[in-house]
């Protein structure tokens, strides 16, 4: 049965296929200011150590951040191939690299649809007000918890107070323009029942919240609500027929789950 349902979801996805991709997810650094417990790369430094973590290990790749040769050199293929849709972010935080605005201003400007994920922790003046310049379509904040006990388990390294007040500090950078400002909570078994708190929060600093499911890869984090856990399970991924991924020194992969460059393409 469950082997029937994969392959009708499959074809479905095959009529819909494009001969090209259209997005691109683009890593400005792999660099990460954070070690949480779910992630694939987290903080190569002492807070790994400390807390351990067997996702971590996935990604050997040296660390780096996407000079502007390089991102000018992408830009003028992402033109000539014609994507009409970039992410600035694959793994990563994008706002540790000082020229993540500049980059989204550029592609702004040439009629780029930008998105931006984030963790919100490096956020400062200056950046806040060169990216609400930049007016991209989307800044999206990844925030899995509505108290700073919970915050800080899944987000180790982090504090829950200042991503709260860089959310409230965007939102209001961005207030009359297209931007739309998102809190994205990843539902797990320590933070299911701050959602509505969260909702109310997030409500009250005129961002967007939505709640995302947790696929299992540990599994002491699913959360015990089944709508949570069964929504996301055993489907497959639309994304790989419409977007590539190319990391912060040009390489080009065709999975976003490819932390390590197992397959380049070019």
């Amino acid at each position: 049965m469950l082997h029937t349902s994969m392959l009708n979801t499959y074809h479905k996805i095959r009529k819909k296929i494009i001969k090209r991709p259209s997005q691109v997810i683009l890593e400005t650094t792999n660099k990460c200011n954070l070690n949480c417990p779910f992630c694939m790369v987290g903080r190569h430094n002492v807070l790994v150590k400390k807390y351990g973590n067997a996702a971590h290990s996935h990604m050997t790749r040296k660390l780096g951040v996407m000079s502007e040769g390089t991102f000018n050199l992408v830009y003028e293929n992402l033109r000539s191939f014609g994507i009409n849709k970039v992410y600035l972010h694959f793994q990563g935080e994008p706002f540790l690299n000082k020229l993540t605005p500049r980059f989204a201003d550029v592609l702004k400007r040439n009629s780029f649809e930008v998105g931006i994920f984030t963790n919100g922790q490096a956020f400062n003046d200056r950046n806040i007000e060169e990216i609400a310049g930049a007016e991209v379509d989307l800044i999206r904040f990844s925030v899995d918890g509505a108290s700073e006990e919970t915050y800080q388990q899944n987000r180790v390294g982090g504090r829950f107070d200042r991503v709260y007040e860089n959310m409230k500090k965007v939102a209001l950078a961005h207030k009359g323009k297209k931007t739309r400002v998102e809190w994205q909570f990843l539902v797990l078994k320590n933070n299911e029942k701050e959602t509505e708190t969260a909702r109310d929060m997030a409500e009250k600093i005129g961002v967007h919240l939505f709640t995302k499911g947790y696929r299992e890869s540990v599994p002491e984090l699913v959360p015990e609500n089944p709508e949570y856990r069964s929504k996301y399970h055993n489907k497959p991924c639309k994304d790989i027929y419409h977007q590539i991924g190319i990391y912060w020194n040009g390489d080009v992969v065709p999975c976003c789950y490819d932390v390590d460059g197992r397959e380049i393409m070019g």
